[in-house]
């Protein structure tokens, strides 16, 4: 039985473990404002001491245009923080980066531009994202939703569905 972790590695981000029977685990990421927490750290020990196959997909982003060099070398210093965390404490074979628009196609998300804006299409991932697991936790105290959240979510899914395929998940849980 094969346990999956998506990240986000956005300053929002999360880490979502999604254990083989359905039930997921949010660890906010580490970034510069956010240390690596020693439940982040028992967590993740925690999996690597189970024994089980693990999968890890991190979604392969980059800098983007328009945003200030702070900003960039900030995204770049939390995305490699949490790859180096990951890669110490799994086996590189286990590591998967996968592009956004690649992750979101698997699950159904419509494109941003058809879809009319990145806000949009945040919250038709977090509807997927419910639609496939109702008890996700993806919002916040005050009702916010927590893209990162959904989207490490959906990117364990996407990890799911290339070891099993759409149609297997559905027969198993309808």
């Amino acid at each position: 039985m094969t346990y999956y972790i998506g990240v986000d590695p956005g300053a929002k981000g999360y880490l979502c473990l999604l254990d083989p029977i359905g039930k997921m685990e949010f660890i906010p990421n580490p970034t510069t404002q956010k240390e690596v927490t020693d439940s982040t750290l028992a967590l993740l020990a925690h999996i690597h001491l189970l024994g089980q196959p693990i999968r890890v997909g991190i979604e392969d982003v980059h800098s983007l245009y328009g945003m200030s060099a702070k900003s960039n070398f900030n995204f770049g210093f939390n995305l490699g923080m949490i790859t180096t965390l990951l890669y110490g404490m799994f086996p590189k074979h286990l590591i998967t980066k996968v592009q956004p628009k690649v992750w979101q196609k698997a699950i159904g998300a419509p494109s941003k531009k058809f879809l009319g804006g990145q806000m949009k299409l945040k919250q038709a991932i977090a509807d997927i994202a419910e639609a496939i697991y109702p008890h996700a936790d993806l919002y916040g105290p005050k009702g916010g939703l927590k893209d990162g959240k959904a989207d490490a979510l959906m990117i364990a899914h996407y990890l799911y569905l290339q070891d099993r395929g759409p149609y297997d998940f559905i027969t198993k849980t309808t």
